[in-house]
């Protein structure tokens, strides 16, 4: 029974991609019938043109080259209307009654956008009393065919107001998913420092995100009716479309821990060279972006075949967590699907109802959403793991009575000293009579003349170094900052504040400091002669303080 469930699980999710391509392809076809049915009105004028010869033409399969087709406007409501459509890549002419009524002949803004503009929106002004309108259209690329479509008598707000409220869908998806990858780049700078080993890589996902939302905008038709400037934002389309595929293989080599592959300098190399090349022949006149896509799109059947190689190579060597390659594999599913969708569609219906690419679209997003779900899981798990490890070294380098850095701390630090050269101060300290205190009033008043003394000490020399508790009584400052007057002023400042501490608490012993210098400069002294030397200071010191209070007493 086991077997049975586990086999038909499989034959699910085999057969998953075909039901939903399947639903797609019905699901067209019927909104197609639907629409084709309600756009069966006057109005309408994509169908019934005719050529020179009075052979019937249709506009979606015009042959190449020049053409001239004509419609009559006979029994057509064209008072206070337009005459609407949208061409690609062709040059226009529209005669009313064989009046030259409109002249469209598109001028590059630059020869590195190319020679074409890629889609654009005409709307015409009818004369009263016409009776034909006639078109000549010319492709600018040899050899093409030129586009027509959305061919239209009626107001001009209401045709651009339909092709806002149909795009928009579109374009509301595509500035989700670039603002996800733009939230993805500020989490990868919030997160740089968690750690470089992990398999976080908010970076390469931000950016696809990105470059893919820039990309996809370009077909709602948006940025094209809002800029007027379609050529300008299909050269945009097809610089993010030139890196894209980038992307894709640095995160999967990232998350694979497979950094060093040799997949990412030529990746990197192909994307390179692809945007070169085509600048230069666009500037030279040679060629343009739209006439080099085909490399894009090698590119990204490339990046395809690298990304499935690392994935199923850290499948292979078990390199990462199963369940995050699950996650992984599910959401590129999702995307692959749609891209799949979208392809077969391409394919079968010239026109696409729902748009050329809304379900990559919609893979896109849910593999995006799919992999940063799992990346703040990873984010959130290294967080605590941090966490953890900080207060692990902090027990392991902090005296729990004084809360100082302790003598192991210490030891870190004369090995950094002696491996970066850093030249300093060495100050050795010491609390006098605290063997007294001990004794005569106890441990627990001996811990609250530590714990006196090392904040004195600590706030005199907070400002020139670091003040490590090495011993019962013993405590050493490494002074980076500042030369021996400040030193003298810190112990200045210490005598002063263990007088004040008397005055002030009027402990049973009397608060005494004992202290001695020495200057360390790397690679000239040894480290080891400057702590003794300081030491040896200390205990002159310490001397000298016993005789002058046995003096007093």
């Amino acid at each position: 029974m086991k077997i049975f469930r586990k086999s038909v699980s499989i034959l699910f999710t085999a057969l998953l991609p075909l039901i939903i391509i399947l639903t797609v392809i019905i699901g067209e076809i019927l909104i197609r019938d639907t629409r084709s049915k309600s756009l069966q009105s006057a109005s309408d004028f994509t169908e019934e043109w005719q050529d020179l010869s009075g052979e019937t033409v249709s506009t979606a399969d015009l042959p190449k080259g020049k053409v001239i087709i004509r419609h009559s406007l006979e029994g057509i409501d064209t008072n206070d209307k337009e005459f609407c459509f949208k061409t690609s890549n062709a040059n226009i002419k529209v005669f009313f009654d064989a009046e030259l009524a409109y002249d469209y002949k598109f001028v590059p803004y630059s020869s590195l956008f190319g020679k074409s503009y890629g889609v654009r929106v005409h709307m015409v002004a009818i004369p009263n009393g016409v009776s034909t309108v006639t078109l000549e259209l010319e492709p600018l690329y040899e050899k093409s065919a030129a586009g027509i479509s959305l061919i239209s008598i009626e107001k001009s707000g209401t045709f651009i107001n339909d092709l806002y409220q149909s795009g928009l869908p579109g374009f509301a998806l595509c500035t989700l998913i670039t603002l996800i990858g733009i939230m993805m780049l500020i989490i990868g700078v919030i997160t740089q420092g968690i750690s470089e080993r992990s398999n976080i890589d908010f970076f390469s996902l931000g950016a696809f995100s990105i470059l893919t939302g820039i990309y996809s905008a370009n077909e709602t038709l948006i940025l094209q009716l809002f800029t007027e400037r379609p050529d300008v934002v299909r050269f945009c389309a097809a610089i993010a479309l030139m890196f894209v595929s980038f992307f894709p293989v640095s995160f999967m080599a990232n998350v694979t821990h497979h950094r060093d592959t040799v997949l990412l300098p030529i990746m990197f190399t192909l994307n390179i060279s692809n945007f070169v090349i085509t600048t230069l022949l666009s500037l030279l006149g040679i060629s343009d972006v739209a006439l080099m896509l085909a490399f894009s799109h090698i590119n990204i059947v490339a990046a395809v075949i690298m990304t499935f190689y690392l994935m199923l190579r850290a499948v292979r060597k078990k390199t990462n967590d199963i369940g995050f390659l699950h996650t992984v594999i599910t959401g590129m599913s999702f995307a692959l699907v749609g891209a799949g969708i979208d392809l077969l569609r391409y394919v079968i219906f010239r026109n696409r109802i729902l748009g050329n690419s809304i379900f990559t679209r919609v893979g896109v997003l849910v593999f995006v959403v799919f992999m940063g779900i799992q990346l703040m899981r990873e984010r959130t798990r290294l967080a605590v793991e941090r966490e953890k490890s900080l207060l692990m070294e902090k027990l392991a380098y902090t005296d729990s009575l004084t809360e100082l850095k302790n003598r192991l701390a210490f030891h870190v630090k004369e090995n950094e000293i002696r491996t970066e050269h850093i030249s300093c101060n060495v100050v050795q300290l010491d609390i006098n009579n605290l063997k007294k205190v001990n004794d005569e009033y106890g441990h627990a008043e001996g811990d609250r003349h530590i714990i006196s003394a090392a904040n004195i000490i600590r706030n005199c020399f907070s400002d020139i170094g670091t003040c490590y508790r090495t011993g019962g009584d013993e405590f050493i400052v490494i002074a980076e900052k500042g030369d021996i007057k400040d030193v003298i002023s810190a112990l200045t400042a210490m005598e002063k504040d263990s007088e004040e501490y008397n005055n002030r608490e009027e402990p049973p012993v009397p608060m005494q400091i004992a202290y001695g210098y020495a200057h360390y400069t790397a690679q000239t002294d040894m480290l080891e002669a400057a702590e003794k030397l300081a030491d040896q200071r200390m205990y002159e010191k310490k001397k000298q303080m016993k005789k002058l209070q046995a003096i007093k007493a």
